[in-house]
């Protein structure tokens, strides 16, 4: 009788989940549809089948506790059941986690405030599935009555074998992520590397193992995650577009810094190149004083540091010309 009463439960369950899931369904499609946003509709559609399933092992699960008749049998079946349930509930939030992350790489990376590289998503999309399936199946099991601590032990040494294993890779992808997260810098930044290169760069990628670099004679450089983030780097391009670039150079004891101060400044006058602040000033200063010559630093204002080397170039020649003059 107990069997008969429990299949009886069961096909009732099936046939009021039914009846009730869509309905469900059908109502947060419809308050979703009340939004702007696209990311309610991709959840809910990611989720249907398995919450339909859902309102079925519920129903099920309460339906059987409500005849004591069937005390024994629900208590074997309660462990099983809501083991399912949990397994049921992990692939619904696998599934949302899923939806969220596709809707961030096809839209809402586009409006977000928080930006990150899409390279890293189904990165992100696979380590977030293994890690809700890891946690939901352990509980599952352990509400089932299997013993998992056997299973948590193996697995904690195999994680820390493979972590050994991998270090050096672990350690490119938290950094990658670090960067993507903190966003020190953004794509199209130009950076001055710390010394003794004091390269000045423009970020291209921030990969999954490495951060892709662009001098200034467009080739690429290609620094390890783990590297990059732990140099001193002057980001030129916060917190605006408008840097302050000097030109040194060591000129005979003897030159007229004024004047040559004024024949720079008509000349970047004269060539107007773009970028250029005139009205923000220039400097010219004294960095050092040697015996027979004098290090010099002149200085401007410029929006957009790929606009630097022309202007540098002009400084340099007239320097350059300067110096010749004085010379014959």
């Amino acid at each position: 009788m107990s069997i008969l009463l429990v299949a009886a439960l069961f096909g009732v369950s099936v046939l009021i989940g039914r009846a009730l899931g869509p309905l469900v369904v059908r109502l947060l499609e419809s308050l979703a549809g009340k939004t702007k946003s696209s990311l309610d509709d991709r959840v809910i559609t990611a989720i249907k089948t398995p919450l339909e399933s859902f309102f079925f092992l519920i129903i099920f699960y309460f339906l059987i506790h409500s005849f004591p008749e069937l005390s024994a049998a629900a208590s074997f079946l309660e462990r099983y059941t809501l083991a399912i349930i949990i397994i049921l509930v992990a692939f619904l939030l696998s599934e949302a986690s899923g939806a969220v992350i596709r809707w961030y790489y096809e839209e809402g990376s586009k409006t977000s405030k928080v930006k990150l590289d899409l390279s890293l998503l189904p990165l992100f999309r696979k380590i977030t599935k293994i890690a809700i399936y890891i946690v939901g199946i352990t509980f599952a099991l352990s509400e089932a009555g299997f013993d998992v601590t056997g299973l948590l032990a193996v697995t904690s040494v195999v994680g820390i074998i493979i972590g050994l294993a991998s270090q050096e890779t672990l350690a490119n992808l938290f950094a990658g992520l670090a960067l993507q997260l903190d966003r020190p810098y953004h794509y199209g930044d130009y950076l001055r590397l710390p010394p003794p290169s004091n390269e000045i760069v423009r970020i291209r990628k921030i990969g999954m193992r490495s951060t892709k670099l662009e001098d200034m004679y467009h080739n690429t450089i290609i620094v390890s995650n783990s590297e990059f983030a732990k140099m001193r780097i002057t980001n030129l391009s916060l917190p605006d577009d408008i840097s302050i670039v000097p030109v040194q150079a060591e000129l005979p004891l003897n030159t007229d810094l004024e004047k040559l101060k004024k024949r720079i400044i008509a000349a970047l006058s004269s060539a107007k190149p773009s970028g250029l602040l005139p009205e923000r000033g220039y400097s010219l200063s004294v960095e050092s004083v040697k015996p027979s010559s004098v290090a010099i630093s002149f200085s401007f204002w410029v929006r957009d540091y790929s606009n630097a080397p022309k202007i540098r170039e002009i400084v340099n020649r007239e320097i350059l010309e300067f110096s010749k003059k004085k010379a014959s």
